[in-house]
C-alpha cells in the first residue's frame, strides 16, 4: 500500500507532475487509465477526475491494489506503471549529484576601497568557532546553520561588511556562495520569498521545469539541495523575519549572513541568530576610507580640514564615498571649502527646524528600534559614539548627498532625479536612455558620471542601481524641480522601453502565437533590444537568447507594470503583462505572473470601460488562469478562464472566446476530466466558426484549428476511445501541414502523440513511423529533450532487442548533451536491464 500510495501521490499532484516535462504528463496519463480501468470494472459510473487531497488518493490507491489482486494483467500493468512513477520521483527529486555539481558563486564585488570592519569579521568567525566540535574545549557540534544578522542605518555599509565577511570565510564554506538583495527598505519594494527560491534553485543546479511553482514546494526543495552542504548564504537588505523564514538553510555546516535596517528579534529568538551591530566607522578608518576615494594626493595638502570632513561624515560611509568622489573629480575643491559647505548645509538644516536633510521625504529614517542595544546575542560593530554630536546616523549621508548633487551638470543631474521615479532593482542603459529621451552613447556618459560621484552602484556590465537612501533623495529632487507632467512622461518613456524589450523578446521566444496590442506591431523593423525583426525566422540561438534577455529583465519589467498602474498608463499595462506570456509560459516564476496579471485585467477593465481595447479583458484573465494552473489553483484557474469567456463574448471577440474555452479544456486534461475537455475543445472549435473570412483573427483559425484537433485526439485517448483519438491526431496532422507557415515542431508534437495512442492501443507497430518521423523533425529543429523523448517512446515499440538498445543509446546522449541527468539515469537504467550498458 504505502509504494503504491506514494506513486499516486507523485504522479497526481500537478505540480509535481508540472515539473518533470513530458515523463510527469505521461507518467499522470497512466495513473489515469489505470484508475479509469480500475473504476469500470469496480462499477463506477461518476465521471473519472484527479484525486485532490488524501483521503482521494488513498482510495485510489487501494482501488489499484484491489484490482490487481483480482486480475494478472492489471497487476503487470500496475507494475510496470509503478517503475514509470520511481522515475517521476527521482526526475522531480533532481538527483543530489546534479545538485552538488553545482557550486554558486553569486557574491557581488568587493570595491577596493572598502575599509576595516575586522570587529564585525571578528564577531562572524568567533561565532562559527563556538559551533565547531571536536577540538579539546569546544562546543557541542552545530545542529543548524550559523546565522549572523548585521545591524545598522542606512548607508553604514552593512552589504559591504557582510561581503567582506563571506568572502573572508569563503574557504570553510567550498560549496559555495548565495547571494540576493531582498530589497527591504519598504514593504512595498520587498522581494517575495518565491522569487529569491526559484533563483536559488537554478544556480543550485534545478533545471527551470523542475522547480515547483508553489513556496512551500521551493523552499523544500531549497532545504534539500543545501542539506550536508557547507555554502555562505548572504540575504542582503531584509525586511521582516517572514521574507526570511523560507529562504533559511538548516544544514549544520552553513553560515547564514543577514543584513537589515531592522533588528528582527525572530531571528534570535526562532533561530538563534547573532546580532552584529554594524556601527560607524571610527575617525581613523573614517579618514582612511576618505583618503583611499580622493586620492593621498589631495590630502597631504590640507589633512587637518579634510580630518573635519571625514568626521563631517559621521562615519558613514556611503557619505565618506560621495564626499571624497567629488573632491576627486574637482581638482579646485579644497578641504576648507568642503567643510564650509558642511557647515552651512547643517546650519541651514537646523535653522529650518525640522531635523530633514534637502530633497528627503519625511519618513527617511536610519534603523528601526524595535529592539534595544543590550538585546540578548547583540554584539557591537564599530564606533559607539554619537553620530556628528547627536544628529541622526543617516543625516551626514544625506548631506553628504546633496552636496554631490549640487555638483552635477544639468543633464547629469536631470538623469539622476528622473532615474529615481521607481525603485527599479537595476538600471540597464537602454532604459536610462528612454527615461531621460536620448541616446545610448550620452546615457551611458551621465551614468558612468553619476557612478564615479558615487550616486549610483554599478552592479554588472552597464547595469546600475541607486542605493535606497541615494533614490529617495533623487527621488523628491524630480518631484520638487520637474514637476508631474515631465515625471510621468519619463516614466512613461521607461515603461514603453521594456514594453517594446518584452514585446520583441517573446515574438522570438513564442513564434506564431497570436497576440493582442500595437506592441507587436512596432517590433517590426528597426534596431531593437533583441536585434531582430519579429516577422523574421529565428534560430534556436536567438529564442535563447531571448529568454535570458527576459529572465534578465524580470524583475524590472515586474516594476513596470506596477509603475503603470500607478500612473494610470493602463494600455501599457496590459500589453506588459501580454508581453511576459514567453517569459512565465518557459520559466515560470508563477507568482510573480499573478501579481502581474492582477493588474493587467484591472488595467484591461479600465480600458474596456474607456476607449481601449475591449479585447484585452479575456485576453489577460486568460493568461492569469495559467498561473493559477502553475500555483495549482485549478479553482481560480476556472473561474479566471469562465471570466475571460464570458469578457470576450462581450467583446464579440470570437478568437480570444475559442482561446478561454480552449484553456478551459487544457485545465480539464491536467484534473483527468477528458469528457468535460472534449466538450470544451468542441465548443472552441465552433467558436472559431464564427469568424467570417477577413474578420478579427481570421488569419490565425487554420492554425487554432490544429492545435485544437491535437487536443481533441488527446482528450479522446485520455478516455480510452483510441480509434477516434488516432482520427482527430490524423486529422491535426493534416491541418498543420496545410499552413501556409509550416509548424515543423508542432507537426513533430502531433505525430508523437499518434506513437503514444498506438502504444496505448496496443499496437507498437503502427507507433513506430510517426515518431521516427518525430525523431527527424525535432533534430532539425534543434529540439533536444523532445527529441529524447521521443527516442524514448521509440524503444518502447522496437521492432527488435537491438533496435531498442539503438534508440535508448540516442536518448541517454541526448539527455548527456543537455546535462538531463535524471533521463541519463533512466535510460541507463534500462540499458543495464538489456545487458547494454
Amino acid at each position: 500500500m504505502t509504494a503504491v500510495l506514494a506513486a499516486v501521490d507523485t504522479a497526481a499532484s500537478g505540480a509535481l507532475s508540472g515539473a518533470a516535462g513530458e515523463l510527469g504528463r505521461r507518467t499522470a496519463e497512466g495513473l489515469a487509465g489505470l484508475a479509469r480501468r480500475a473504476r469500470r470494472r469496480d462499477g463506477g459510473g461518476e465521471p473519472l477526475a484527479a484525486p485532490t487531497d488524501d483521503g482521494e488518493r488513498r482510495a485510489l490507491a487501494a482501488l489499484l491494489i484491489e484490482r490487481a489482486r483480482a486480475e494478472p494483467g492489471f497487476a503487470r500493468d500496475l507494475a510496470s506503471w509503478l517503475r514509470e512513477s520511481e522515475w517521476l520521483a527521482a526526475a522531480v527529486a533532481v538527483p543530489a549529484t546534479a545538485a552538488g555539481a553545482a557550486r554558486p558563486r553569486m557574491l557581488p564585488p568587493l570595491t577596493s576601497a572598502f575599509t576595516d570592519r575586522e570587529d564585525v569579521l571578528a564577531a562572524v568567525t568567533a561565532l562559527l568557532d563556538e559551533g565547531d566540535g571536536g577540538s579539546e574545549g569546544a562546543a557541542s557540534p552545530r545542529m543548524a546553520a550559523s546565522m549572523a544578522l548585521l545591524t545598522g542605518p542606512a548607508g553604514v555599509g552593512k552589504t559591504a561588511a557582510a561581503v567582506h565577511c563571506a568572502r573572508a570565510l569563503a574557504a570553510r564554506f567550498p560549496d559555495g556562495e548565495l547571494y540576493a538583495d531582498l530589497r527591504g527598505a519598504a514593504a512595498a519594494t520587498a522581494v517575495t520569498p518565491s522569487e529569491v527560491l526559484v533563483r536559488f534553485l537554478h544556480r543550485l543546479g534545478v533545471p527551470a521545469d523542475r522547480v515547483p511553482a508553489g513556496e512551500q514546494g521551493q523552499a523544500d526543495l531549497y532545504r534539500e539541495r543545501t542539506e550536508g552542504r557547507r555554502m555562505v548564504v548572504l540575504l542582503d537588505n531584509a525586511h521582516s523575519a517572514a521574507q526570511l523564514a523560507p529562504l533559511l538553510t538548516a544544514s549544520p555546516g552553513s553560515l547564514v549572513l543577514v543584513t537589515s535596517r531592522h533588528r528582527l528579534p525572530e531571528l534570535v529568538r526562532d533561530h538563534g541568530a547573532r546580532i552584529v551591530r554594524v556601527g560607524p566607522l571610527s575617525d581613523a578608518d573614517s579618514f582612511l576610507l576618505l583618503t583611499r576615494i580622493a586620492g593621498p594626493e589631495r590630502v597631504a595638502a590640507q589633512r587637518t580640514h579634510a580630518e573635519a570632513v571625514a568626521a563631517r561624515c559621521g562615519g558613514i560611509p556611503l557619505a565618506l564615498c560621495e564626499t571624497g568622489a567629488r573632491v576627486q573629480t574637482r581638482e579646485r575643491l579644497s578641504w576648507e571649502s568642503l567643510e564650509r559647505e558642511f557647515a552651512a548645509a547643517v546650519a541651514g538644516l537646523r535653522g529650518s527646524g525640522h531635523g530633514q536633510a534637502p530633497g528627503m521625504p519625511d519618513d527617511a529614517d536610519g534603523l528601526d528600534d524595535t529592539a534595544t542595544p543590550d538585546t540578548p546575542g547583540v554584539t557591537s560593530g564599530g564606533s559607539d559614539s554619537p553620530v556628528g554630536g547627536g544628529e541622526s546616523p543617516v543625516e551626514p549621508a544625506l548631506l553628504a548627498t546633496d552636496l554631490s548633487y549640487r555638483d552635477l551638470a544639468p543633464d547629469a543631474a536631470r538623469l539622476y532625479r528622473l532615474l529615481a521615479l521607481r525603485p527599479w532593482p537595476d538600471i540597464p542603459v537602454g532604459a536610462a536612455a528612454a527615461a531621460a529621451d536620448t541616446g545610448e552613447a550620452e546615457a551611458r556618459r551621465l551614468l558612468e558620471t553619476l557612478a564615479a560621484a558615487h550616486l549610483l552602484e554599478e552592479t554588472g556590465e552597464e547595469r546600475y542601481r541607486f542605493h535606497d537612501l541615494v533614490r529617495l533623495h533623487a527621488e523628491r529632487r524630480a518631484h520638487e524641480e520637474d514637476g508631474r507632467g515631465a515625471t510621468a512622461l519619463a516614466v512613461r518613456r521607461t515603461v514603453t522601453w521594456y514594453l517594446r524589450l518584452a514585446a520583441r523578446a517573446d515574438a522570438l521566444v513564442v513564434p506564431g502565437r497570436w497576440h493582442l496590442g500595437p506592441a507587436y506591431a512596432r517590433t517590426r523593423g528597426g534596431d531593437g533590444p533583441v536585434g531582430r525583426t519579429a516577422g523574421a525566422s529565428r534560430t534556436a540561438e536567438e529564442a535563447r537568447a531571448a529568454l535570458d534577455g527576459l529572465r534578465r529583465e524580470r524583475a524590472n519589467l515586474a516594476e513596470a507594470v506596477r509603475a503603470a498602474e500607478e500612473y494610470g498608463f493602463d494600455e501599457e499595462a496590459w500589453q506588459l503583462c501580454e508581453a511576459m506570456w514567453g517569459l512565465h509560459l518557459r520559466l515560470g516564476f508563477h507568482d510573480q505572473w499573478v501579481a502581474t496579471h492582477l493588474r493587467g485585467v484591472e488595467a484591461a477593465r479600465r480600458c474596456a470601460a474607456g476607449i481601449g481595447d475591449p479585447r484585452a479583458e479575456g485576453r489577460m484573465r486568460t493568461q492569469l488562469a495559467f498561473g493559477y494552473m502553475g500555483l495549482g489553483r485549478y479553482a481560480e484557474a476556472e473561474a479566471q478562464l469562465t471570466a475571460a469567456a464570458a469578457a470576450d463574448e462581450r467583446a464579440g471577440h470570437h478568437r480570444g472566446r475559442a482561446t478561454a474555452t480552449e484553456s478551459l479544456g487544457l485545465l480539464c486534461l491536467r484534473q483527468w476530466r477528458y469528457e468535460a475537455a472534449e466538450e470544451h475543445f468542441r465548443q472552441a472549435r465552433s467558436t472559431l466558426d464564427g469568424i467570417a473570412p477577413g474578420g478579427d483573427g481570421a488569419a490565425d483559425v487554420p492554425r487554432a484549428d490544429a492545435l485544437l484537433a491535437h487536443h481533441l485526439g488527446r482528450a479522446l485517448r485520455g478516455q480510452g476511445r483510441h480509434a477516434e483519438a488516432l482520427a482527430q491526431l490524423a486529422d491535426a496532422l493534416a491541418r498543420f501541414r496545410a499552413l501556409p507557415d509550416r509548424d515543423l515542431y508542432n507537426e513533430a508534437r502531433v505525430r508523437m502523440s499518434l506513437g503514444e495512442t498506438h502504444l496505448a492501443a496496443g499496437d507498437p507497430a503502427a507507433a513506430r513511423t510517426p515518431l521516427d518521423e518525430a525523431l527527424a523533425v525535432m533534430a532539425s529543429e534543434g529540439a533536444v529533450l523532445q527529441q529524447a523523448d521521443a527516442a524514448e517512446l521509440r524503444a518502447r515499440c522496437a521492432e527488435d532487442p537491438a533496435d531498442a538498445v539503438r534508440h535508448l543509446r540516442l536518448a541517454r546522449s541526448l539527455y548527456e548533451e543537455v546535462g538531463e541527468t535524471a533521463g541519463v539515469s533512466r535510460t541507463g537504467a534500462l540499458l543495464r536491464e538489456r545487458g547494454a550498458d
